[in-house]
């Protein structure tokens, strides 16, 4: 080959060693530029109180080079948090869950829910409101409280002087001064108002009745309690187990909406 016919091909080969070496450039280029564009995850998100539950995030374009750097926090640690892809119920509350990767950010808000579990499945306690009752006197001598879901109903209801005790469902009420003393916890499991009642008597052994008020062939155990504390506000707590395979249970504390009943003096 004559010295021009080289120059010519070695000319020729530099030119395609540069057009590989900048389409190369190129796409390595752009493939370190391929930002997060759009972020997916739910907009809303309910759960119970210790309930932990994935969440879905993901982000687009699929091949996005910053994916790695998507950030997922909750606006309040104390109502809920989020690890590895799943949120935990703290307490109940709202709260924001934020998701953030270069320029784009996401939220979904949260709610979490004390929950209430009637004949095996839990239903959120979305809302808890009662009476008070006096009876001639200053002091009140009830509370009469129920927690719901909308439909489904817990009920709780108690002289005033066991407020703070543990009620053992399984004995007759402790001693108490009048004679015609009475509480009970109940569950009304749909509209149509199936209902079960646990009536606990001065002593008298507990008496389980429907909603037509029949007595039924059904015994308990387990506990129930109503408090009230400063700063939180009621704490309802119920752990009960009947022997036809039904339980109840109920974890709560905040606001109970109440309104006052009967007479003062």
């Amino acid at each position: 080959m004559n010295n021009m016919n080289k120059t010519v091909f070695n000319t020729v080969i530099s030119a395609a060693a540069v057009a590989a070496a900048l389409m190369l450039s190129s796409c390595s280029k752009s493939e370190k530029n391929i930002p997060v564009s759009q972020i997916e995850m739910p907009d809303k998100i309910e759960l119970f109180t210790g309930q932990t539950m994935a969440v879905s995030i993901s982000t687009l374009p699929a091949n996005a080079t910053n994916a790695g750097e998507l950030q997922v926090t909750t606006s309040n640690p104390d109502i809920a948090t989020f690890e590895n892809g799943k949120i935990t119920g703290i307490k109940a509350g709202s709260t924001t869950l934020t998701a953030i990767c270069g320029a784009v950010r996401e939220t979904a808000k949260i709610k979490v829910l004390w929950p209430m579990t009637l004949n095996g499945r839990s239903y959120p306690v979305k809302s808890a409101s009662g009476y008070k009752y006096f009876m001639g006197s200053p002091e009140v001598d009830s509370y009469d409280v129920e927690f719901t879901d909308g439909s489904n109903r817990l009920r709780i209801w108690i002289p005033a002087k066991l407020l703070g005790k543990t009620i053992d469902i399984s004995k007759p009420l402790p001693a108490l001064t009048q004679d015609w003393d009475v509480c009970f916890v109940s569950a009304v499991f749909n509209s149509n108002e199936k209902s079960y009642g646990i009536w606990l008597q001065k002593d008298s052994d507990p008496i389980i009745r429907d909603n037509m008020w029949e007595t039924l062939s059904i015994y308990p155990s387990g506990t129930f309690s109503l408090n009230l504390l400063p700063k939180i506000g009621y704490v309802a707590e119920v752990n009960i187990r009947l022997t036809d395979g039904q339980n109840w249970q109920l974890h709560y504390e905040g606001p109970i909406q109440t309104e006052e009943q009967g007479e003062k003096n």
